[in-house]
């Protein structure tokens, strides 16, 4: 196999920093597990170096077993450089907002540009780009990554090192966790901020591949002091890494000046050990600030502290807390760090804090609880680090990432010798952004995975997705072929698929009962009508047949198709691995409420009534617009009704209907919605609502058709129209209430992955191998 080629712009044993930590130690120990490896980085020493110094002589050399290339880095323009960066650092967190450049384009291109780079090292990976077989870069704001990925993009793995920081938000960012092949986080944290940062479109090539430490390398029994310090004769709590305002060290200190106020006869110390420019001595009785310490010296204060406090919030891993938790100590986290946060909250292996306040009330709390209830935390924790801190268990998921040991096929289809070469699908249109048309090309994807030729045939052909199928014609259609027809209302093509004599099967994706459109379209009234009396006569026709729901299975049953199953649409978050338009990013987050519902302009869909309600939430929130998306004709009789209802209630600036939109539209509207807001009173499956789940927008729905088959035990569901105030209350719930929002999202999270592609994928086997079994 092709060596592994990791790229950063600082490599080397002895860098103190946590990404190049990272870099290190993956690279040496792939090496060991046998791995070629081969370094990409720069002369420059380190990240408190210059830049522009080039420390080491350029070339190749081998380090602990790993080829370690440096290149020459480039002269740049510092000035520039400082400007922006100063300019970037004194932003308000509040001007931070996803995928909306918190500067200008001119001055985050310099930011990317005038950074440490190196042309030569990117000459170098023009030029050998296929002499490797995967490249990983870390971490991701600086020039090698920023500018090197896109070179080698098919190849790539991001391992970012991510902070919720002003850099993230930077477009060149967001650029290269789309182009990235694959990403590596340290933390779920970290994972979960990426998710929140650049969409749900990077969780297909997501994993969380962790950090490891060597905890209990350098412990020294007979050493009992640190400085002046008598460790094992003192009781404290330990806050261990770089001590500075932005690490929270002032925070931390203040909530321990005030434990002391009130508890004046406690005997509980702080300690701060680590790398700083100030000293914090004297600013709180019994606070000891011990400045940066051997690691031997760190070793014995883990060892014997009664916890350990870790109040960043910028953290993308903590490597103190896993520490600790080797030496069974308890942890306290700040609450809106998400890589420690979920940690602690996953391990049980101590408690969260945010205000002054809530960090003093934990020094009391660790100064009242016994040992023995310190040690039960600190057991917990220890068996999550063990899990997820240990050198062996993450180099293997490194390796199983990276594709550098061979993986087992999944598929029986892939194994099973076949009687069908090739399966076809029939429908009678392909249109762009269309659940049906996806959920086609999903299956037409995967029977090509498992080696059929596999080809999707429609009556019409919507020109941006043109090259995703064919416009169907009889010569087309080998008899001898496997027939998936996807069937709603019918069409001309539906006497083929009647007519085709190899193995086929109907998919049936729901016909709207015909008196929702009545008072409106009479004519499509009759066509549904007639849609249902052609349902029943193909029951003869089709042996095997599913339906997207249980709903839809039931229906099939009731007109006489002797077996059905459900296979469930498919929605891959993958479709969605690109940025939403930027333009409506910035608009739609200007602090008014995005209240969200995505259906075509439909009399089942009740927009009428959802505009109602709308009415009613905003006596609660007046700053506060509902969007309604999907397809509609400027003479449909229903839209006229809607627009009807939004002038007669006064509405017209509160309502927006943009029609139908592109990719990058529709992301921006599901990415900044603060509620996804149904009233819909017929639904198949409705696949908005499974999008919804994907980007954690909590889900109001009534109770009709397929809808609580699709939330299943996620979202609000009420049962009742009669009261549109308290269907608007429940709206302002979900957007107000922290507490209740986080359950309806935790519950969504866990439902969303019934509709993942490898659950979807299994569910097609068995269509598969029915189809393949049937005697003609």
């Amino acid at each position: 196999m092709k060596p592994l080629c990791i790229v950063t712009p600082w490599f080397g044993k002895d860098l103190k920093g946590g990404a190049e930590q990272q870099a290190w130690q993956v690279a040496t120990r792939l090496a060991a597990q046998g791995h070629a490896v081969e370094v990409l980085t720069t002369c420059c020493r380190s990240f408190l170096d210059n830049w522009t110094s080039n420390y080491y002589r350029p070339g190749v050399r081998q380090e602990q077993g790993v080829k370690v290339r440096r290149f020459r880095v480039n002269r740049r323009n510092e000035e520039a450089f400082a400007r922006v960066n100063s300019l970037m650092l004194n932003l308000p967190s509040s001007a931070l907002k996803p995928q909306v450049n918190p500067v200008n384009p001119e001055d985050s291109l310099i930011f990317a540009s005038e950074n440490i780079n190196s042309a030569k090292l990117l000459n170098f990976l023009k030029r050998n780009k296929d002499q490797y077989h995967a490249f990983l870069f870390l971490p991701y704001l600086y020039g090698p990554v920023l500018n090197g990925l896109p070179i080698v993009a098919d190849r790539a793995f991001l391992q970012p090192c991510l902070h919720d920081e002003v850099y993230a938000y930077l477009p060149e960012v967001t650029n290269i966790f789309h182009l990235a092949r694959g990403l590596l986080f340290i933390s779920e944290g970290e994972a979960q901020l990426a998710t929140q940062l650049y969409g749900p479109g990077i969780t297909h090539k997501s994993s969380v591949a962790g950090a490891g430490i060597e905890a209990g390398s350098s412990f020294d029994e007979s050493l009992t002091h640190v400085g002046g310090f008598s460790v094992k004769q003192e009781r404290f709590v330990l806050c261990l890494g770089r001590r500075d305002s932005g690490k929270n060290t002032d925070l931390l200190v203040k909530a321990f000046a005030h434990f002391k106020q009130e508890n004046p006869a406690s005997d509980l110390k702080l300690v701060l050990a680590g790398p700083g420019n100030r000293s914090y001595s004297g600013l709180a009785l019994d606070l000891i600030d011990l400045g940066l310490v051997e690691e031997k010296e760190k070793e014995l204060l883990l060892a014997n502290c009664l916890a350990l406090f870790q109040p960043s919030q910028n953290e993308s891993y903590s490597r103190v807390i896993m520490e600790a938790w080797f030496y069974k100590r308890p942890v306290a986290a700040h609450r809106n760090c998400l890589a420690t946060a979920i940690a602690v909250e996953k391990a049980q292996g101590g408690w969260l804090a945010e205000t002054e306040l809530e960090w003093s009330e934990l020094f009391d709390k660790v100064d009242q609880i016994g040992e023995e209830q310190l040690t039960k935390y600190g057991i917990k924790g220890q068996a999550y680090a063990e899990e997820n801190a240990a050198w062996d268990k993450i180099i293997q998921r490194y390796e199983i990432a990276l594709n550098l040991t061979e993986r087992a096929v999944t598929s029986p289809l892939q194994l099973k010798p076949k009687k069908l070469k090739e399966i076809h699908q029939l429908l009678p249109n392909l249109a762009y952004g269309d659940a049906i048309s996806n959920h086609a090309i999903e299956i037409r994807n995967y029977l090509r995975q498992c080696g059929y030729r596999s080809e999707i045939f429609v009556r019409y052909l919507d020109q941006k997705v043109a090259h995703e199928a064919t416009v169907f014609s009889p010569r087309y259609l080998d008899n001898q072929a496997g027939l998936i027809y996807h069937h709603s209302i019918g069409s001309e093509l539906t006497e083929y698929a009647i007519a085709h004599s190899e193995p086929k099967c109907l998919v049936y994706h729901n016909i709207t009962p015909a008196e929702f459109f009545l008072p409106y379209r009479p004519d499509v009234a009759k066509l549904l009508e007639d849609g249902r009396t052609e349902l029943r006569q193909l029951a003869q026709h089709f042996p095997i047949s599913v339906g997207d729901s249980t709903f839809n299975v039931e229906e099939l049953l009731e007109v006489g198709f002797a077996e059905s199953e459900v296979l469930p649409i498919i929605v891959n978050p993958k479709k969605w691995d690109t940025p939403p338009d930027a333009a409506l990013m910035r608009q739609l987050q200007d602090g008014k409420t995005n209240l969200l519902f995505v259906g075509r302009i439909a009399p089942n869909k009740r927009q009428d009534d959802l505009i109602a309600a709308f009415a009613h939430y905003l006596t609660f929130d007046q700053e506060a617009r509902l969007i309604l998306l999907g397809g509609y004709g400027l003479t449909d009789p229903y839209y006229f009704h809607l627009i009807n209802l939004i002038d007669k209630l006064n509405l017209a600036n509160h309502v927006l209907l943009p029609g139908l939109v592109t990719e990058a539209q529709l992301l921006a509207y599901y990415r900044t919605a603060h509620v996804f807001w149904s009233m819909s009173e017929h639904e198949g499956f409705c696949v908005p609502l499974v999008e919804a789940m994907w980007f954690d927008t909590p889900i109001l729905a009534y109770k009709s058709s397929a809808v609580p088959e699709t939330l299943g035990s996620a979202g609000l569901i009420f049962n009742s129209k009669n009261d549109l105030v308290q269907v608007a209350a429940l709206a302002k719930l979900l957007v107000k209430d922290k507490e209740l929002k986080s359950e309806v999202i935790k519950a969504q999270r866990q439902r969303r992955n019934d509709f993942l592609t490898e659950l979807g994928h299994g569910k097609l086997d068995n269509l598969i191998l029915k189809m393949e079994n049937v005697s003609v």
